[in-house]
């Protein structure tokens, strides 16, 4: 798929807002990405369960991946 810098600052933000419709981030993390550096960063944001396990069911990853996702967040922001 082909998304800009843009849309997948826009799908983070919405992710971390908690905002969005309901399969976007489960859209965004298994939909490869055409932009090798961009899909690099899905791919960052995809293992986060798995690097930074949720302390809960209700949770995407513990407080620390959130960290990270806030992060690669302010990274692309930046460039």
């Amino acid at each position: 798929m082909k998304r800009t810098t843009e849309e997948v600052i826009r799908e983070i933000t919405d992710f971390l807002n908690e905002i969005g419709g309901a399969y976007d981030w489960d859209d965004f993390l298994t939909i490869p990405i055409k932009d090798q550096r961009l899909n690099a960063i899905r791919i960052e944001c995809l293992d986060l369960r798995d690097k930074y396990p949720p302390g809960s069911c209700r949770q995407y990853c513990s407080d620390a991946g959130l960290e990270r996702l806030k992060q690669i967040l302010a990274d692309l922001q930046a460039n």
